[in-house]
């Protein structure tokens, strides 16, 4: 009897003893993730970054920012400073983490507050169609025959034109021989997030990206020397409104520039906001980068990360140093560059190129530069 007593005692201090130690285990084991406290400047790793061998775009932004506003200097009851309104009105409209020029008159004209147009030159525009029925969004581009607001005489038209579930794009040139349409296309599209359009201008060809995917490529187009842009919403009040607009002049690509200057200055390696994560529309700039590293062997280059100087010094310091470690694991990782071929320095917001007083100058100053070693 007594040595069953011990052994029901034994099992039962077994018992309290595994239910003493679940109690006090870990959370790893219990198939839990523990909390580990992490190192604010960490390096990116590669794997957590976009394929960007697999993105198809080929769109690279102009270098030099001619105009941009993402209306962050516009107040709720103010014009917008940077353009000219006629015939009609806007207003803007802000919730989280979105500023929106929006258009509350069924037809206007805005006039970005442009000094000319170079021969090469991209325009990058985010407008969002709430529940379109029949919205067109207009881009006219004019020399010094331009005879005013309407747009009829434009020596280049582009327009989008969006229907409940697609989207037309369509290309009109008016020059000495009169009027003619260079293309119209039709793509599905869906409305809940703002249609990303980028217009490219390059010795004749004109390439119009839709959300990435180049959907017009013309060449051979003969444009008289561009003195401005206006931009043509119709549409009926309160469903369409514009996010972002950038004009920049287009520069040869990344091999002419390294070799010639030495220095590779690009605002088309985008990162999510206040993150190292690499956006997929950075992927054609970096290919053109691991190309030249390819094609040049003895290359090697340091990669610089700029930005503005809102925020404090030292996060601004720390991001930018996160940003060209990124740049240098992706060209690593996915275009297998030799690491030993690349250095990289984060110099946060102490060597604008621009005013950080100006949406225009921010977005200058943020930037990625390659520097030939």
């Amino acid at each position: 009897m007594r040595v069953r007593h011990a052994c029901l005692i034994f099992v039962l201090l077994q018992a309290v003893t595994a239910v003493a130690a679940e109690l006090v285990a870990p959370p790893a084991a219990l198939g839990i993730q523990a909390a580990t406290p992490q190192a604010a400047s960490s390096a990116p790793s590669a794997s957590a970054q976009p394929d960007l061998t697999a993105v198809k775009a080929d769109f690279i932004p102009g270098d030099k920012t001619i105009f941009y506003d993402d209306f962050t200097d516009m107040a709720g009851d103010e014009p917008p400073p940077h353009w000219k309104v006629r015939d009609g009105a806007v207003e803007l409209k802000v919730g989280t983490g979105i500023r929106q020029l929006t258009i509350m008159s069924g037809r206007l004209r805005l006039t970005p507050n442009l000094k000319g147009l170079p021969k090469n030159f991209t325009v990058e525009t985010e407008v969002k169609f709430d529940n379109p029925g029949d919205a067109r969004s207009v881009w006219y581009f004019h020399d010094k025959t331009w005879s005013g607001p309407g747009g009829e005489y434009a020596a280049l038209r582009v327009w989008l034109q969006a229907w409940s579930d697609s989207l037309n794009v369509g290309v009109r040139h008016s020059g000495k021989e009169g009027v003619e349409d260079l293309a119209s296309t039709t793509i599905p599209m869906k409305y809940d997030q703002p249609v990303k359009e980028n217009i490219w201008i390059q010795n004749g060809r004109l390439r119009i990206y839709i959300n990435g995917e180049r959907v017009v490529d013309l060449n051979q187009i003969e444009l008289p020397p561009l003195t401005g842009a206006e931009l043509g919403p119709e549409t009926e009040p309160g469903k369409t409104g514009y996010r972002l607009v950038r004009f920049a002049e287009s520069s040869p690509d990344f091999s002419q520039i390294i070799t010639s200057a030495g220095r590779y200055v690009t605002h088309g390696i985008l990162f999510d906001t206040d993150s190292d994560r690499l956006k997929p529309e950075s992927a054609p700039v970096i290919k053109s980068v691991a190309r030249g590293l390819e094609t040049n062997p003895n290359l090697k280059l340091q990669i610089e990360g700029h930005t503005d100087s809102v925020g404090s010094a030292d996060h601004n310091l720390d991001l930018s140093k996160r940003r060209a470690e990124a740049v240098k694991a992706v060209l690593a990782a996915q275009f297998k560059v030799d690491p030993a071929r690349l250095t990289t320095a984060g110099l946060g917001a102490s060597k604008p190129i621009d005013s950080n007083d100006t949406p225009a100058g921010r977005a200058q100053n943020r930037r990625v530069e390659f520097v030939k070693q």
